[in-house]
């Protein structure tokens, strides 16, 4: 019998393969049932659709001229070491808490497992292909090490849109698309390698969290508070293993003075629209650490903040021509937790924290795409800002992003909303907010316009995630492996 991690096991080679590999297994039919108990049966048949007959040319002609960089958990790591996919396989699941770091925040805690970033997730081929069989766009999927610090994966990112270009003869530049967590790298990238402007053309954010999201402090605070699949993915990764991922805690809230319409703290209340405390001093979260545990992620905190503080001193020093060649499509419509607050009465702790989710039509700090407020996703003096009515997870993968996608980056007018009112105006179906099947929140979970099921601060009941398990242990919860923090 083949290993479940053998290199030639169906679901092994469709996670860790790129968009041309994964669409020949799609539509080979020795492969459907293996990839439904994979995928799910609603994804499984989304896949089909969009991978159609096998072509009878190459889809696309042109030279590489798009790097797409996918957000936080959107990259499958696999251990080279022992072997293995350990984010995100059913099957490894018991992996997930060996994939700590150090302390230093940047090596694994166990050198040896040796976890590297192998493919980019599936649930981005219905932008990926899109890419090729819709607008022409010859692709490099971008995976990356989410857990790191930003800076190791925009090194890398540099390296691949370096390759790209000077193996385009004649030399064409590079555009990026980037979602979510992606476009933090791109711009550390930028930041750190200014002669990447030479080589790359346009670049487009999707529901990047530029000034982070205080859904990183919920789940710091709380461990993955919210919907029933990252309750049930706290069992698998412990609190200790989630500070060390100094790539997740990057994503907290920018600091007062960096964050949109904030100001530098002074005096004795933290300035904030997301917290009423300094999230960036490690003792303020009260987390009950030892005093080494609470150094260790002070540090981690202190580099995120000054990370934070270089971005934001480094766009303030682009010429506006290069934020021209830049676009931010941003999802609205959606509650999500904007704010974190202590209550001030003596002896409160987290359980009696104010939680302040209530959605506020069209308010920059009170209104957003589910995970992402709308003042983060905003990035000033770009060349374009759109809007639409859209969960963070699938923008990628809703066609009315793609094809202003694709506009923008062929120099033509963008047709989203210009407005968060007016992107509210314009339901893409039926008068619902978009939705995809290859939605990065399981389909499994309840939907609605204000609430993408990411509320629940209690979760299931121990029994509840006991049967959860149960599920997952017979191939009932397929839907688990697109679990994502953002």
């Amino acid at each position: 019998m083949t290993s479940p991690h053998h290199p030639n096991d169906v679901a092994h080679r469709f996670l860790t393969g790129d968009t041309p590999a994964r669409m020949a297994l799609v539509r080979d039919p020795s492969c459907a049932d293996t990839l439904r108990a994979l995928l799910g049966t609603v994804a499984y048949d989304e896949l089909a659709r969009l991978a159609g007959p096998p072509p009878t040319q190459h889809l696309a002609t042109e030279p590489t001229n798009l790097v797409f960089v996918p957000g936080v958990m959107g990259s499958v790591l696999a251990s080279t070491g022992l072997g293995g996919i350990w984010w995100l396989d059913i099957r490894s699941r018991g992996r997930i808490d060996s994939l700590a770091l150090a302390a230093d925040g940047h090596s694994d805690a166990h050198p040896s497992f040796k976890i590297q970033p192998v493919a980019v997730d599936a649930s981005y081929e219905g932008f990926l292909f899109a890419a090729e069989r819709t607008a022409g766009i010859r692709h490099i999927a971008f995976p990356y090490d989410w857990r790191k610090p930003l800076r190791i994966s925009a090194d890398l990112l540099y390296d691949t849109v370096q390759a790209a270009y000077e193996a385009n003869q004649p030399k064409k530049a590079i555009h990026i698309v980037a979602h979510s967590m992606g476009g933090l790298v791109v711009r550390t990238a930028l930041m750190r390698h200014p002669d990447m402007w030479t080589q790359i053309g346009k670049v487009v954010f999707l529901g990047t969290p530029h000034y982070g999201s205080p859904a990183i402090g919920g789940y710091l605070k709380n461990h993955f508070w919210g919907h029933e699949f990252l309750t049930l993915l706290r069992r698998y990764l412990s609190r200790e293993t989630f500070r060390s991922l100094s790539g997740v805690l990057s994503l907290l809230p920018a600091p007062a003075g960096v964050y949109p319409e904030t100001s530098s703290k002074d005096g004795p209340d933290y300035d904030h629209p997301c917290s009423n405390f300094d999230p960036y001093d490690a003792a303020a979260w009260r987390l009950k650490l030892s005093p080494a545990q609470q150094l260790t992620l002070q540090s981690l905190l202190d580099a995120a903040a000054q990370h934070h503080q270089d971005l934001h001193t480094w766009h303030h020093s682009l010429d506006q021509r290069q934020r021209d060649r830049m676009a931010v499509i941003a999802g609205t419509g959606f509650q999500t937790l904007f704010r974190l607050a202590y209550n001030k009465r003596i002896g409160f702790l987290w359980q009696h924290m104010d939680r302040i989710t209530t959605r506020i039509p069209h308010h920059p700090d009170r209104d957003g795409d589910g995970r992402v407020p709308l003042a983060s996703a905003q990035l000033p003096w770009v060349g374009e800002t759109r809007y639409i009515n859209g969960e963070h997870g699938i923008l990628p993968n809703l066609p009315a992003v793609q094809e202003d996608v694709w506009r923008f980056l062929a120099n033509k007018p963008m047709r989203l909303s210009v407005t968060p009112a007016g992107a509210m105006g314009k339901h893409l179906a039926g008068g619902s907010p978009a939705l995809s099947p290859l939605a990065v929140l399981p389909p499994t979970v309840p939907r609605s316009l204000e609430d993408p099921g990411y509320l629940n601060i209690s979760g299931p009941t121990a029994t509840e995630l006991d049967a959860l398990e149960q599920r997952l242990d017979s191939g009932q919860l397929p839907d688990f492996i697109r679990t994502r923090l953002l």
